[in-house]
């Protein structure tokens, strides 16, 4: 992320949630096929997946580029269900 101030929002959002808060932030939003988004007030996006224990970290973006990041991650990991 180029701006420094969402950057720290994403970073916050993603420590949060670490610490066990499972709804940082101003929640978060079940994507598809076990992807999911924590999202802040001001526009900060950190894209998750869990497996057991383990907290996969697959992108982060602003609200201008989160519809060209979930397109990726969709090409990646599968398509929404709807």
């Amino acid at each position: 992320m180029k701006d420094k101030k969402l950057q720290a929002e994403a970073n916050n959002l993603l420590n949060e949630y670490l610490k066990g808060n499972s709804n940082p932030g101003s929640g978060n939003n079940y994507l598809f096929n076990g992807v999911f988004e924590l999202r802040s007030k001001n526009g900060a996006r950190v894209y998750l997946r869990t497996e057991g224990d383990t907290v996969e970290i697959l992108a982060k973006s602003d609200k201008k580029n989160q519809s060209k990041v979930i397109e990726r991650l969709e090409e990646i990991y599968g398509k929404k269900r709807k």
